[in-house]
């Protein structure tokens, strides 16, 4: 992000559009730095999401809880496990297909130029193997985060646990498979485009499968409408606007009448911000008071969902009704004036997700100055089902005093059921990891590498390029990388806990 930011002072940024397809991403067509600002800001931005992806599967196969088998856990880490999987698969394929692209422009090769054996949709295949795959990264975690709220708030147990898991690994491995429809134009044949169509279609089944299970995660529970519970709702009703449009893009000789119009946004936009930004919305009320100790306004909450509901309706639905008349994107000038009233009506909507934006930046003000009175001092302000909400608000830097044993995969629900009592005595010491500045050091020394590829300082580059990796190789030595935090302080901390429940009951 620094690296894109400098480039609003030094230079300019790329002018071909988010992906930077070739030959107009390439040196004869933007021979200025802009293209290399975006593609040495994503080489950084990617290696990094690899290897926390890397860090994030290792943390859930290698770090559960004693009991917690994988058919245990809960389905948020299911997902985050499916999501960062994709990250270590398909990250990799943008770094190479931007090494090439950085070929092209550095070293005069010609992998996609239209001359010389080049070949420009070899690009586009290669960042939609990636592209792809990214969506389903965007919103698996949403998946995730809507599961959990939907079981917190109908006090029930989440309808097919197995299936919806199962359902998450499917939609993990088809989404490999489906590339292709972001191009049916490319002129790949009747063949292909109807493998990559069916494989689309296909991948509708597990998400709308999934979309069963938490309705009937719902069907006789006692729903209680708090600001998570009302995003999650929005969003089942939203996306399943988008799953309904996206099927239809999935035929190919839709997908030509349709390719490149208004109908695209509208669906894209319906898919990512009824999916991504509403479960953003739902994960943010629903955990803000574990992480900071009190709660969210809730009034303010449901101003800012129902603005952006009602907005985004209005917004992207004339859309769909311009799209389906033969409207195409990135126009801003029309001879049919019988067009007009739709975007009239787009810019209402809009202005009513302004006002939702503005709610939300209002309910996080006020719940600030009425911290005291939103204060968590449960820890399980929700009637949460998940171990966090066993801990204080916001957790001590130990997490659990006592490593907790699971046996279901709703594991503090299946505790309190079973009479659990918080352990008062007894406590050791706790191991933990020390921090450390490497993260910070490399991703600064990064920074500098990025500058000097950009603008040919070949000096700044190496010197920069040479120390990351003596950092990185120094790092692997490190063997002083834990602590212990004493007993002493273990018991301070939750003898401090113990009273502040005594004062609730």
């Amino acid at each position: 992000a620094i690296i894109i930011m400098i480039s609003l002072f030094i230079g300019e940024f790329a002018k071909t559009g988010w992906l930077a397809y070739p030959p107009l991403s390439g040196i004869a067509y933007s021979p200025d730095v802009g293209v290399d600002y975006y593609i040495w800001g994503l080489q950084v931005a990617g290696i990094g999401t690899t290897l926390s992806g890397i860090n994030l599967i290792a943390t859930i196969v290698k770090m559960r809880a004693p009991g917690m088998t994988f058919m245990k856990m809960p389905v948020f880490t299911w997902t985050s496990l499916c999501t960062n999987i994709l990250i270590v698969a398909s990250f990799p394929i943008l770094t190479a297909t931007l090494a090439l692209l950085t070929l092209d422009r550095y070293a005069g090769t010609n992998f996609f130029t239209n001359d010389l054996g080049g070949n420009p949709m070899m690009y586009v295949n290669l960042i939609w193997i990636w592209g792809h795959p990214e969506v389903y990264i965007l919103i698996l975690p949403a998946f995730g985060v809507f599961s959990e709220v939907v079981a917190t708030f109908s006090g029930k147990r989440l309808f097919g646990y197995a299936s919806m898991v199962y359902a998450t690994c499917v939609i993990m491995i088809l989404s490999y498979l489906v590339w292709l429809h972001h191009f049916f134009t490319m002129g790949s044949g009747a063949s292909v485009n109807s493998f990559f169509g069916i494989t689309t279609m296909i991948i509708s089944i597990p998400t709308g499968a999934k979309l069963f299970n938490w309705l009937f995660t719902m069907y006789h529970g006692r729903i209680r409408y708090e600001p998570p519970m009302l995003w999650t709702v929005g969003f089942m009703v939203t996306f399943t606007i988008g799953g309904m449009t996206g099927v239809m893009l999935a035929v190919p000789p839709a997908d030509f009448v349709l390719h490149n119009s208004l109908f695209l946004i509208a669906h894209f936009h319906n898919v990512i911000i009824g999916g991504v930004l509403f479960g953003m919305f739902a994960g943010v009320n629903y955990w803000f008071p574990k992480a900071f100790g009190f709660k969210l306004d809730p009034f303010w909450g449901k101003m800012s969902f129902w603005f952006w509901q009602i907005g985004f309706w209005f917004a992207f639905m004339p859309l769909y009704i311009l799209g389906l008349m033969g409207v195409t994107r990135r126009v801003s000038q029309f001879d049919d004036s019988s067009l007009q009233i739709w975007f009239i009506i787009a810019a209402f909507g809009a202005g009513l997700i302004a006002i939702g934006i503005a709610c939300f930046l209002i309910q996080l003000a006020v719940s600030f100055m009425k911290r005291e009175e939103l204060r968590d001092h449960t820890g399980d302000p929700w009637n949460g089902r998940t171990l966090e909400w066993s801990t204080s608000s916001p957790p001590p830097a130990y997490n659990f005093a006592f490593t907790p044993v699971v046996y279901d995969h709703d594991a503090w629900w299946d505790m309190k059921n079973r009479g659990y009592k918080r352990p008062t005595e007894g406590f050791i010491p706790i191991h933990m990891p020390k921090n450390t500045g490497t993260g910070i050091i490399l991703g600064v020394l990064s920074i500098g590498f990025a500058f000097g590829m950009i603008w040919y300082m070949w000096w700044l580059a190496a010197i920069t390029f040479v120390a990351m990796i003596a950092i990185t190789i120094g790092h692997t030595f490190n063997y002083k990388r834990d602590f212990y935090i004493p007993a002493d302080e273990v018991v301070k901390t939750e003898s401090e806990r113990t009273k502040q429940l005594a004062g609730q009951v």
